[in-house]
């Protein structure tokens, strides 16, 4: 699942997400796109509000190949 779609379910705007977890909007925009990492702390924040697991964010995913 992307980000965005969990935050389009629940009908949040990206600047709101950023406000209840304490980060810029373009940091988090940068999360969303998958250009930044967030902390721990910070993904299950976002995870918190979205209600969704972490494991399931497909910007969060491992990708490399399984050896």
């Amino acid at each position: 699942m992307k980000l965005s779609e969990a935050r389009n379910v629940k009908s949040l705007t990206q600047e709101k997400i950023s406000r209840l977890i304490n980060v810029s909007l373009k940091h988090y925009q940068n999360i969303e796109h998958g250009i930044t990492t967030p902390t721990v702390n910070i993904a299950l924040h976002i995870c918190e509000i979205l209600e969704v697991d972490p494991r399931d964010i497909d910007e969060w995913k491992d990708r490399r190949p399984s050896v």
